[in-house]
């Protein structure tokens, strides 16, 4: 399959299943100048490795669709091949068992990459470093076994993460009688709430009428938390034995990275755009990663340690500094519009009843059409399903994710996947 994609062309490669997995492959084999190549096995039952990944056959579950390595051998143009390279460029010396459920889950985590909401990424692929991305999200969602009662914290990285945080710009489409005609940031009552905006709203001082519950200045708090998050890998990697920069001169090469979107956020004005947004949602760039590593002198799991500690200290700040009051603020607008939890719950309910499920079948993988976003339940209460669903029948909880996001992405066909579409 890899070998086939080296061999398309440009235009050809964009249409292949899992365009962005296999060019995120191709780029680490030539940033790390790997010579990557399939080897044949004369005997196979004489390979250790190969041995041992037999034993795979008998690990399958029945509700997990993931190919098997016997199913890889025996596809033609790899049949008796070992693949030897992982996403992130490490060769194949670990157990095979091990490696080809990594190299599974990897699989499953860039299959949801192909749905339409991630299309911007497409023509990004070689910045983000998609190990650490795909480490920080498994980080996120099996942060203890009872799914069920995730924190509110965690779950705004996962609506954060996904783009579904229940923002203005959303609610105007999910309650269309409450909301239609108003779609104002709940903070400066001007412009629309965007998740840009969200993230670069600087309200003006002059306009504050209720003096109890001033409006917050999300602007300039970003930019402190981002300063203090930079700050903190500094000190950290500087303080390494083996650091190659003192922490000044890394402080300074952090602060300029254009990912980051430090000094975008500075000089952000209306006629730009914020740099850092595909980093705040979770997608790690691999400048960030490099810069960590190379001045640190530290290995790249250690430096990826760091990076995870950090950002996640960053994410539960922007949660109760930025976050908690634009809800609170949310909430006040909705009390002046007599706007009630009550009233949204019974418009929710009434709409899920109501609601027919197109019946014309789809292929998940060529539609980029998206569902408009459905009234059903809060985001809030997502997650916790097919997380649970995961843990409770020992499946592969990026199967789980993916019919969740299909369902979010594209037309549905069964309405027997009435429990997986969520608004």
């Amino acid at each position: 399959m890899f070998s086939s994609f080296q061999r398309s062309s440009a235009e050809r490669r964009v249409r292949l299943p899992y365009y962005v997995l296999w060019m995120a492959i191709s780029i680490c084999i030539q940033d790390l100048q790997i010579n990557c190549q399939f080897h044949t096995v004369p005997d196979m039952a004489a390979d250790a490795y190969l041995s041992r990944c037999l034993t795979l056959s008998g690990l399958l579950n029945a509700d997990d669709p993931t190919p098997s390595f016997i199913t890889l051998l025996k596809f033609p143009s790899l049949q008796r091949l070992s693949i030897n390279l992982l996403c992130n460029g490490i060769p194949l010396t670990m157990d095979p068992v091990h490696f080809w459920r990594d190299f599974s889950d990897m699989h499953e985590f860039f299959r949801l990459l192909n749905l339409s909401r991630f299309i911007p990424l497409r023509s990004s692929y070689s910045w983000i470093d998609w190990r650490l991305t795909f480490d920080l999200i498994k980080d996120t969602l099996y942060h203890r076994l009872d799914v069920s009662r995730i924190s509110a914290s965690y779950r705004f990285r996962l609506q954060l993460w996904f783009d579904e945080l229940p923002l203005m710009s959303r609610l105007r489409f999910r309650y269309p009688g409450l909301y239609a005609d108003d779609s104002l940031c709940p903070n400066c009552g001007i412009f629309m709430e965007t998740l840009e905006h969200f993230f670069t709203c600087l309200p003006d001082s002059l306009s504050i009428i209720d003096h109890a519950s001033p409006p917050v200045s999300t602007r300039t708090k970003l930019i402190d938390l981002l300063d203090q998050f930079v700050r903190r890998l500094a000190k950290k990697a500087s303080a390494s034995p083996k650091a190659r920069l003192d922490f000044n001169s890394l402080l300074l090469q952090l602060q300029s990275l254009p990912t980051i979107g430090l000094a975008s956020l500075r000089n952000y004005s209306d006629h730009l755009t914020f740099t850092g947004l595909w980093f705040l949602r979770g997608f790690i760039p691999r400048d960030l990663s490099s810069l960590i590593m190379s001045s640190s002198g530290l290995s790249r799991r250690d430096s990826s340690n760091i990076i995870i500690r950090y950002f996640l200290k960053l994410h539960r700040e922007i949660y109760h500094q930025l976050w908690r009051p634009r809800c609170k603020m949310k909430s006040l607008k909705d009390k002046a519009m007599d706007v009630t939890p009550a009233l949204l719950r019974t418009i929710k309910s009434s709409d899920f009843t109501n609601f027919r499920y197109d019946t014309s079948p789809v292929n998940f993988f060529s539609t980029n059409e998206s569902l408009s976003p459905l009234q059903v339940f809060e985001w809030s209460s997502l997650g916790i399903f097919w997380t649970h669903s995961a843990v409770i029948r020992g499946t592969n909880w990026l199967n789980n994710l993916s019919d969740f996001l299909k369902s979010r992405t594209v037309l549905v066909r069964f309405k027997v996947l009435a429990y997986w579409i969520v608004g």
